[in-house]
């Protein structure tokens, strides 16, 4: 072989046995369903925490992130990774409500914990782990939180509601254990679909109803057909999203692609949340420009409202040894927090 020819060929051998595992990795591809509509900031949550997994790994992982209809319905994309039509979902455990008794407790209870001490319960205390009990029956890969939602808003109504009387016969649109509460404190619960809640306003079928937070509820026009806003949302605090992984699909992966797909999740949960606190104050602004009575709920009401929360609780606790496993250390958890927060917070005004 003449010396060039042997250069070239070391040169070959020699680059070959140099390019690194991820040089010579195989692309992966997965299919991501989610519950959220086309043009929503959940769906641009989905999209982001997609995005971020593809640059993350260098494009050896690439999530094609579809919104709810296109692939599947809002409903049925846990159905699709658990049969493995879809290698991810991304949504919320609220809609697994009707099977999964705790799931509740994760993220859309009222009463429940804020943000900031929802995400340190989560990451750094039981949280993830309970995650993970949440979701074994259904034999996942990997789950986890994809986002967070800062505080709702309680209610849009043309009626004030200002002691806990205002509440009976109150026509009122909402869902899940806050709709059981408010049943009990004699208010008419009726649960619609986002999209019937301003026609319902505007032709005083509701009374009264919630949908989300004030920058969505800002893209729902709700201001246009309610004079009054009332604040905080203590039905719910925080409104967890999620990622739910087919078994097989997560296990395919090596363990970095793993650990990306891990820090892909907490930065698209930060991500989000501050869009929407950061959106939320000009909603909020905004309704006050057009006119909206933005009213805070009273707190002895909240506290009443309160009482009837924990009663709730408690007597699903005593029915299922799981949700009382998860709202024991939720509590449990507080307990230890309010007395840091008291502590560490000014309380200068």
């Amino acid at each position: 072989m003449k010396p060039s020819r042997l250069f070239s060929f070391a040169f070959a051998i020699l680059l070959f046995c140099s390019l690194t595992p991820l040089a010579m990795a195989k692309t992966i591809n997965w299919k991501m369903a989610s519950s959220w509509p086309d043009g929503t900031i959940l769906q641009w949550a989905a999209d982001v925490f997609a995005d971020t997994v593809g640059k993350l790994s260098g494009g050896r992982l690439v999530i094609k992130s579809y919104a709810a209809g296109v692939l599947m319905g809002a409903l049925e994309v846990m159905d699709g990774v658990k049969t493995g039509s879809v290698d991810i979902a991304h949504s919320s455990p609220a809609y697994q409500m009707g099977k999964l008794k705790a799931s509740p407790l994760f993220g859309y209870i009222p009463f429940g914990m804020e943000v900031i001490p929802y995400l340190t319960w989560f990451y750094q205390n039981d949280g993830q782990a309970l995650y993970q009990e949440l979701y074994a029956q259904y034999k996942l890969g990997y789950a986890t939180a994809c986002g967070i939602l800062p505080s709702e808003n309680l209610a849009w109504s043309n009626k004030p509601i200002r002691s806990m009387a205002d509440f009976k016969g109150l026509k009122f649109r909402t869902s899940g254990f806050w709709g059981e509460i408010l049943t009990d404190a004699g208010a008419a619960v009726v649960m619609l679909p986002a999209g019937e809640i301003y026609e319902a306003l505007q032709r005083k079928v509701l009374d009264a109803g919630e949908f989300s937070i004030p920058s969505m509820d800002k893209d729902l026009a709700f201001h246009e057909t309610a004079r009054y806003l009332l604040v905080p949302g203590i039905h719910q605090p925080s409104t967890l999203l999620d990622i739910t992984i087919n078994e097989k699909s997560w296990q395919a992966l090596p363990d970095d692609l793993k650990a990306i797909v891990k820090t892909a999740a907490q930065a698209t949960t930060l991500n989000l949340l501050t869009r929407c606190i950061n959106e939320d104050i000009k909603a909020l602004s905004f309704f006050k420009d057009k006119g909206v009575q933005i009213e805070y709920l009273y707190p002895a009401i909240q506290k009443e409202l309160l009482v009837k929360t924990n009663a709730l609780l408690d007597k699903k606790a005593a029915d299922d040894p799981f949700f009382a496993k998860v709202l024991t250390s939720q509590r449990k958890f507080m307990e230890s927090y309010s007395t840091y927060n008291n502590l560490m917070t000014p309380n200068v005004k």
